[in-house]
């Protein structure tokens, strides 16, 4: 092989781990942002609940 052949495959599979490394990236934030998101909700769900309770135990009757 000639070394422009060399260099260019080299520079090929560097280009591959790179993009390889930035998808894995990419998706570990994704996940991670998914992750928060539904953790926010959950607490926000939490709290509405908590509200409601507290609120109907001031306007028990019994």
């Amino acid at each position: 092989m000639s070394a422009r052949a060399i260099v260019s495959l080299g520079v090929w599979i560097l280009a591959m781990v790179l993009i390889g490394t930035m998808t894995v990236g990419l998706a570990l934030a994704f996940y991670l942002l998914l992750t928060l998101c539904f953790a926010l909700v959950v607490a926000a769900l939490t709290l509405l609940a908590r509200r409601r309770e507290s609120h109907r135990g001031e306007q028990s009757y019994l």
